[in-house]
């Protein structure tokens, strides 16, 4: 090659990478965190203020993959009724289009908060808001998807073992969350000893893929994150579309839902585009215990060609993508769609994960498993 051609060769390449770099840099948004939203007249309240509980909010460094150019941050809250160290953790890892609002849910937080429900059987908790959400950096949106938010979530876990040494550490994942924590757990096995999934199950319902079509914006044109969030490969869902799509209404306090809507948060494309794939055999893979908790109503996944209301027949589907290994158990919920954790219900369902928890993977203040996964 003549060294003209050679010299060329590399100046295009570092053009490339210098507008690459801008690019990033103009797409990537910082935190977008903003105070809760209370609907009139009424008081909202985080896990912080239980008496007895320290929170404190941490910033993680990160990177999208291994030696990436680029470093974002995480932001979340991590709280215990005591010191950290030595208790089992709980990472919650919210859905498309929620932060960490989701798990310490703030108003009647005594019925909505799952992140109360297990301070007070005290366990670790962490709550965060993914990237792309909240307090947390807001990356390209084609950038995100499943698998580059396993390796954050992975680079969570370690920062926070690597601060107080729990005893073990259970993710805690809806809907796409859910999606996100198996696909962790796929890759990092080691970093955890349980996994519950709730807003999940492997099918996908017609009806909501329609409604999505016409239920949400481009987050840079409407909604609350306009004049903040510049890249368009983001969404947010339509004002008054969540409960229809995501609550029975009939089991669900109107406040609730206001309060949700008005906290709502946008999703990256790339995260939307790279799930499916999880929702194939993959899980035959899984290693760790599972817990499957589903709505009976759940318009996500429940619908075509699965009926979630035949809870024999759902158990038995959910069982062909789970080895022994991960000794599932599966529960369905009535009067339920895809929000446990909103629903009138809340507090039996925190009861059963806690359960679980304790069962398959440890007390909150480090106790073994009382029935640890054993297959076979």
């Amino acid at each position: 090659m003549a060294k003209g051609s050679r010299t060329r060769r590399v100046l295009g390449v570092l053009i490339a990478l210098i507008v690459l770099a801008v690019v990033i840099g103009f797409l990537k948004s910082g935190g977008m965190g903003r105070p809760l939203q209370a609907p009139a007249g009424v008081a909202l309240q985080t896990a912080a203020e239980l008496p007895g509980v320290t929170c404190t909010e941490l910033v993680i460094p990160v990177r999208l993959s291994p030696g990436s150019l680029f470093e974002f941050d995480v932001v979340g809250d991590l709280c215990a009724p005591g010191p950290p160290a030595g208790r089992v953790l709980q990472v919650m890892v919210s859905g498309s289009g929620y932060g960490s609002v989701y798990w310490d849910f703030p108003y009647e937080p005594d019925t909505y908060s799952y992140v109360r429900a297990a301070l007070r059987q005290g366990y670790a908790t962490f709550h965060f808001d993914r990237l792309g959400i909240g307090r947390s950096d807001h990356p390209p949106g084609v950038l995100l998807n499943v698998d580059r938010q396993a390796d954050v979530l992975q680079q969570v876990i370690a920062a926070l073992n690597e601060q107080h040494e729990f005893s073990a550490v259970a993710t805690v994942g809806h809907s796409f969350g859910s999606v996100t924590s198996i696909a962790h757990a796929l890759r990092y096995p080691d970093s955890v000893a349980g996994v519950v999934l709730t807003g999940f199950a492997h099918n996908t319902n017609p009806g909501f893929t329609m409604a999505m079509r016409t239920g949400v914006d481009f987050a840079a044109f409407k909604g609350p994150f306009v004049g903040r969030l510049v890249d368009p490969t983001y969404v947010i869902s339509k004002p008054g579309s969540r409960g229809n799509t995501f609550y029975t209404l009939e089991n669900a306090d109107p406040v609730v839902v206001e309060t949700d809507e008005l906290n709502r948060q946008p999703t990256a494309l790339g995260e939307v585009l790279s799930s499916a794939k999880y929702f194939g055999p993959q899980s035959r893979d899984l290693t760790v215990p599972v817990l499957l908790l589903l709505g009976e109503d759940d318009f996500v996944v429940c619908g075509g060609a699965l009926d979630c209301t035949d809870h024999d027949a759902v158990v038995a589907h959910e069982a062909g993508f789970f080895s022994p290994a991960a000794c599932l158990e599966t529960v369905l919920l009535t009067d339920t769609d895809h929000n446990p954790n909103l629903h009138r219900n809340a507090p039996g369902n925190f009861a059963i994960m806690l359960d679980w928890v304790q069962r398959r993977v440890g007390s909150g203040t480090g106790g073994a498993p009382t029935a640890p996964c054993r297959p076979g």
